[in-house]
């Protein structure tokens, strides 16, 4: 039988057809590693594909592995995450930090800025150029700093504006690394630098439509090394707080007044001291307190807004760190070393007493709810006692506390670092960033 060319044209397709036919069937049951985040099994093992589900990033929380805690939301990379500042308010949670490695919830290695709804839901990602080294409230929304080339000539940052909806617009470049972003007025924020070992300087930036403009800035160098504690606004411009030393011969607690524009003048607590090393300083009623160390025994220092009186009481033992907290005019003085801490509360007169319910612990905050609530930490455990007893106590491990924040009758939001523990879901990498909601 004569074929047509017509004919000729049809089998010609099909062959076409069933060879590519035969080509998928063999590229599918051929295994092939599934890419994305998460892993997954390359095939069934029947020689079939299986892709991963990609990687969710605005997911719902998820319930707590105990009791004490109702949900946690766990912000995941597999390096180790941090947490450098945290603010709450709309039922809006903002938690600016560093991640190490870009994946899991990390499209890049630095800044990020994470928002969570008050049921712990992510609702969006930030992400900065660079690292991260300080954030704060200021009107409008935040400003955020991210550094490059610390420790060198070429060490700078660059400062961002940060709408409540993570919209960023870089607003300014500056010398040296920023430790601290405040707000002055509804106006005005100040935004403070170190640069090198021995210069702090500060700048700042007057509100100018929907953006900000620059301001005054004044310089403070030193001969010797400087460690920025606070800076504190009053009548007469600003007060910063300072360690100002030289191993091993010096050590003091420095206060500097200025207005912006205008020069720094120093003020030393008691000349007369040359090692007093500060560990952390406040301003309470009649002018500054600070935890300290002489000799290597803890000392509690004050002095007052003149700079003119000074007091120091020594406690009689030896420690290797110290905090300073505040809450509604009371003070705690929390001295730590290897086998747990000692907690001090002083009232507005400076009467001291010792908070024996939390010792051996890591005093992180005090928070109000119905009395003041210690939130403490050791090396496998976050702790929140009233002051008689334990009110909670959760298997946390090596856990660094950024902030607590009261968001009920007796229930808190905790936003730290952690490496997992029995209460926490496994940190995908060495620390993840949890945010945990504790009824009490």
């Amino acid at each position: 039988m004569r074929i047509t060319k017509k004919q000729i044209a049809v089998i010609t397709v099909l062959n076409i057809v069933i060879a590519g036919l035969i080509a998928a069937v063999v590229f599918l049951r051929t295994p092939r590693r599934a890419e994305g985040i998460g892993g997954g099994t390359p095939d069934d093992g029947g020689g079939i594909q299986v892709v991963a589900p990609p990687h969710e990033k605005l997911r719902d929380a998820q319930k707590g592995k105990v009791k004490e805690i109702s949900y946690e939301t766990r912000l995941m990379g597999s390096g180790d995450e941090s947490v450098i500042f945290t603010f709450a308010a709309g039922g809006v949670t903002y938690i600016f930090g560093n991640a190490v490695v870009p994946d899991y919830d990390f499209e890049s290695s630095g800044g990020f800025l994470c928002r969570i709804n008050q049921s712990g839901k992510i609702l969006g990602f930030t992400y900065f150029d660079g690292k991260l080294c300080a954030a704060g409230v200021v009107e409008g929304g935040f400003c955020a700093a991210t550094v490059t080339g610390a420790g060198t000539d070429d060490e700078k940052s660059v400062l961002y504006s940060v709408g409540d909806d993570g919209v960023t617009d870089r607003l300014s470049t500056v010398e040296g690394t920023v430790v601290d972003v405040m707000t002055v007025d509804s106006k005005k924020m100040a935004v403070i630098a170190t640069i090198g070992e021995g210069t702090i300087k500060l700048i700042e930036f007057t509100r100018a439509g929907d953006g900000w403009a620059l301001g005054n800035s004044t310089r403070i160098s030193n001969a010797l090394n400087l460690q920025y504690f606070d800076c504190y606004v009053n009548s007469d411009g600003y007060v910063i707080s300072a360690r100002a030393f030289s191993n091993p011969r010096y050590d003091k607690i420095v206060f500097y007044t200025f207005r912006a524009g205008g020069d720094a003048v120093p003020h030393y607590y008691d000349l007369d001291e040359s090692m007093l090393r500060p560990y952390a300083v406040l301003p309470y009623d009649n002018g500054y307190i600070a935890v300290c160390e002489k000799n290597g025994e803890a000392a509690i220092a004050t002095v007052d807004y003149g700079f003119t009186s000074f007091r120091r009481d020594m406690l009689g033992f030896k420690f290797s760190d110290a905090s300073l907290v505040e809450l509604n005019g009371k003070y705690y003085a929390c001295f730590v070393d290897d086998n747990g801490g000692i907690t001090y509360e002083l009232d507005k007169l400076l009467n001291r007493k010792t908070v024996s319910a939390i010792s051996g612990s890591r005093l992180s905050t005090v928070v109000n709810m119905d009395s003041p609530l210690y939130v403490c930490t050791t090396a496998t455990a976050v702790t929140v006692k009233n002051g008689t007893d334990v009110s909670v106590t959760l298997d946390i491990k090596d856990c660094v506390i950024n902030r607590v924040i009261k968001t009920g009758y007796n229930e808190m939001l905790i936003v730290m670092t952690a490496k997992g523990g029995d209460a926490l879901s496994t940190p995908t990498g060495g620390a993840d960033v949890y945010v945990i909601s504790v009824k009490l």
